[in-house]
């Protein structure tokens, strides 16, 4: 659950909109051998019903964006380095 909203996350905040298929793209990227009969439609169907239902906690969810700005400082920082 964490890993489809970390992927979701990770687009919104570096391209500045909600992408499904870049979503999904990423997540498969990080994920190869994961359900293998997921497409990108279902995964957003998936985020929307862990968001609705509250499969994961406010707390949790800002753990993920935490780790994303973290990563991406990170990024940053090589970058600058080179």
């Amino acid at each position: 659950m964490k890993e489809v909203l970390w992927c979701f996350t990770y687009i919104k905040e570096n391209t500045l909109g909600e992408n499904y298929k870049e979503a999904y793209k990423l997540w498969r990227e990080r994920n190869p051998k994961t359900r293998m009969n997921i497409d990108a439609k279902a995964l957003l169907n998936q985020k929307n019903y862990i968001l609705k239902a509250k499969r994961i906690t406010a707390v949790e969810i800002d753990q993920i964006k935490e780790n994303i700005r973290l990563k991406k400082g990170m990024t940053q920082k090589i970058t600058q380095m080179e």
